[in-house]
């Protein structure tokens, strides 16, 4: 009778001799033999040391997949094996429980993907689609997620490359108006397909192509920023999302506006969502329907922020009258966040003890609720040395959080 609770080296030895009458004589009776011994019914190994299960199912596999005539009646346990060997493993391939003296395969990917390849599970296969995704490839660093190119409109705002990572593609190569983008967060698309201020007499030229102005990334946020011309004015247009924070700036500067302009800019919305004015003015809700998941697109700047449901877009209008106008859509898709009151308040900008018209300088508080505040600064202006809250700098940009000692700590900025 077999001690079934007793670890026994000969088992590995049976196995050898087993594995090579398979191999030479194509006799899978020792076969046989050793797996109603060493498997019970479901596949589990009998007395067969941990260490040694990814070796012996390796070599299992190896038999199996030499010549023909293997028994179907093996396979039973031996898929159980392979079954089991999985729930005794770590995600990243490798025996669970073994003392570090204890060899494993170099490439676990491999190893298991070998297994695959020999057994065809599919439930198998859809663990390890979740443990090694994508093509069996040799473990190098991925690239950098964020990028933006230096010649074209073209770039991407990312921190990672995770599934439910957020990242914000902005496309404007093309000499339309119009900048394709998306806007995404939490695993669902807020934002997107074209970001546009359309000129009124030529709805679909540009008179130059977009030019590139400025692109900085950070562990903290990735700013992007490029210059066209639309309608006889100058547009500055800046994209920036801070990481980890769930929050993104969506921004255009117009120049050189008439007091008789109308301009407008227009954010498409993806289908799908459903979009309610906010209590705060100037501002929407954007929900899936999931529960859990919202976003909060908030004009701050000198302007009005309007929902189209027919061609389901967002609209702002500068309130200015003539000269420069910025204006600053603060989207946050932070579900926790929403559920605290959110305000905003303009600040007062100095240069050299006078205050600034917002058409040279702009400052903003934002809050939600009483522990997390932002400030967001722009210039329009020569880059200066300006300040505000106690807050001095010769950027043109910057976003920074408001700390409860009443400093500010600069997040993003742009020179």
């Amino acid at each position: 009778m077999v001690d079934r609770e007793k670890p026994n080296p000969a088992g590995r030895d049976d196995l050898g001799l087993a594995v090579d009458a398979w191999k030479l004589q194509g006799d899978a009776t020792p076969l046989e033999g050793w797996f109603i011994r060493e498997l019970g019914e479901q596949g589990d190994p009998i007395r067969l040391p941990l260490s040694e299960w990814s070796g012996v199912l390796g070599r299992l596999a190896e038999a199996r997949g030499r010549g023909e005539g293997w028994p179907p009646r093996l396979d039973e346990r031996l898929t159980g094996f392979f079954r089991m060997l999985l729930r005794f493993s770590r995600p990243d391939g490798r025996t669970a429980g073994l003392a570090p003296d204890r060899t494993e395969p170099e490439s676990p990917r491999k190893y298991w993907r070998g297994l695959l390849a020999t057994f065809r599970e599919p439930d198998v296969g859809r663990v390890l689609d979740w443990w090694f995704p994508g093509r069996d490839v040799d473990p190098v660093p991925p690239p950098l997620p964020a990028w933006s190119s230096g010649d074209r409109v073209l770039g991407v705002l990312r921190a990672d490359w995770t599934r439910r990572g957020d990242f914000l593609t902005f496309d404007q190569r093309d000499a339309g108006a119009g900048t394709r983008f998306e806007l995404y967060g939490a695993g669902t698309p807020w934002l997107s397909s074209e970001w546009s201020t359309p000129d009124p007499s030529t709805p679909s030229v540009l008179p130059e192509a977009a030019k590139p102005t400025a692109w900085a990334t950070s562990s903290n946020a990735d700013v992007a920023e490029w210059s066209f011309s639309s309608g006889g004015r100058r547009v500055t247009r800046l994209a920036m999302m801070l990481r980890g924070r769930r929050l993104a700036i969506l921004a255009d500067q117009l120049d050189g506006l008439r007091p008789d302009d109308a301009p407008e800019t227009r954010l498409d919305v993806p289908s799908g969502l459903i979009v309610a004015p906010l209590e705060t003015p100037g501002g929407f809700l954007l929900k899936t329907g999931a529960p859990g998941k919202s976003a909060q697109a908030i004009l701050i700047g000198r302007g009005a922020l309007e929902y189209e449901e027919a061609s389901r877009r967002m609209i702002v209008r500068p309130l200015a009258e003539g000269g420069d106008a910025w204006l600053p859509l603060l989207v946050s898709w932070d579900h926790a966040r929403h559920r605290k009151p959110f305000r905003w308040n303009r600040l007062t900008v100095a240069e050299q003890g006078k205050v600034c018209p917002p058409e040279t300088a702009w400052a903003a508080r934002v809050t939600w609720g009483r522990d997390e505040t932002f400030v967001v600064y722009r210039s329009l202006g020569p880059p200066v040395r300006r300040s505000f809250l106690g807050f001095s700098t010769t950027d043109r940009f910057v976003v920074g959080r408001f700390t409860p000692e009443g400093d500010v700590e600069a997040i993003a900025t742009l020179a």
